[in-house]
């Protein structure tokens, strides 16, 4: 574990030299609050509450979906994964001695860490401007789950953006399908609109994918809209996803990578 930890020490401070691409993301998460700021405030004229939120909640829903947002750095792996595929430079992460998977979720923890500092920074000041009183619970218990839940949920992503990347070894280009996914994950995960306000149908069978419960479920028990049994079981749900992602992913790697001649395209 200490070569993991220090992939991720010297991913955290390789991160300084990137100063304009954490104002960029510190920058995104503020215009993601000053969007919803303005989209609910029309739709709340007149409303006391829409969907069983109030519109502070649902503020509260918005700052925490965009601190969420700017902290996964998961997005990162599949590009760099494929990328180094394609050139012929993912040979290095095939004869040092690190499982490749474990090493980009450290990498991607590593910069997590590191954004995190600014994406609350930015959530704060968003919150100040547009005067969001945080509608939260004060249950420390239900804290702790939603943050155990949030941790377990960065592991998945990462788990699955790996597994995504590996798609290199049997496609030239999946840069389209990277976009059509990452646009779809981001609807699933509940970062566009909170899910409760979708039919209960499609609720019900939403809670049965692991998306949902990587950001969506964190902060439904963050603002008090989910009780701590619903959180457990999302939570069990959530670790049964990331036990088959991880697996499948090991087993795609070790069956594509005696093919793979690392000579690149």
């Amino acid at each position: 574990m200490k070569k993991y930890f220090a992939v991720l020490k010297i991913i955290f401070k390789a991160q300084l030299v990137y100063r304009f691409d954490v104002i960029m993301t510190a920058l995104g998460t503020m215009w993601r609050v000053a969007l919803a700021w303005i989209l609910w405030g029309a739709i709340f004229e007149g409303r006391a509450e829409v969907g069983g939120f109030s519109r502070q909640a649902m503020l509260t829903y918005y700052v925490l979906s965009s601190f969420m947002a700017a902290t996964d750095m998961s997005g990162g792996v599949s590009g760099e994964v494929s990328a180094r595929i394609r050139e012929g430079t993912f040979t290095k992460y095939m004869v040092i001695p690190s499982n490749p998977l474990t090493h980009f979720t450290a990498q991607s923890f590593g910069a997590f860490g590191y954004y995190a500092l600014f994406a609350a920074l930015a959530a704060a000041v968003s919150a100040r401007i547009f005067d969001v009183r945080f509608a939260m619970t004060g249950d420390l218990m239900t804290i702790t789950l939603a943050i155990i839940m949030f941790l377990l949920g960065m592991v998945f992503m990462n788990c699955y953006q790996f597994f995504v990347g590996l798609w290199a070894f049997k496609f030239h280009d999946i840069g389209f399908m990277l976009h059509v996914l990452m646009g779809s994950i981001a609807f699933l995960k509940g970062e566009y609109v909170p899910l409760s306000l979708m039919p209960e149908a499609i609720v019900k069978a939403l809670r049965y994918l692991p998306f949902t419960h990587v950001s969506y479920s964190p902060i439904m028990l963050l603002t008090g809209n989910t009780g701590i049994k619903d959180g457990l079981a999302s939570l069990a749900v959530l670790f049964i996803w990331v036990c088959i992602m991880a697996a499948v992913s090991q087993l795609t790697y070790g069956k594509l990578r005696v093919k793979y001649e690392g000579v690149g395209i």
